[in-house]
């Protein structure tokens, strides 16, 4: 499994080696642990927030559909969000 999140401070956190004992650091310790006990062959990436903006429109999308569709070009939901340049 892998996992996506749109915090880069939190991925950067994540992969670091760094120790941080505030509170902060003691969560990412246990989601550490966690990962490396029941998700041995996973990762933690970072996605830019725009994409997880597509990704959320689409499953609500799907929400209404009543049948199965095969798309040529992108749906209207998330026209306004491929219209805007992606970095």
């Amino acid at each position: 499994m892998n996992f996506e999140l749109d915090s880069k401070k939190v991925v950067d956190s994540f992969k670091s080696n760094n120790h941080d004992h505030k509170e902060f650091g003691s969560i990412l310790k246990d989601c550490k642990s966690l990962v490396s006990r029941f998700y041995e062959n996973s990762s933690v990436e970072f996605v830019q927030r725009q994409t997880n903006k597509v990704v959320h429109q689409l499953r609500k999308a799907t929400k209404l559909s009543t049948s199965f569709q095969i798309l040529i070009e992108p749906p209207f939901c998330i026209e306004h969000i491929l219209s805007n340049k992606m970095p």
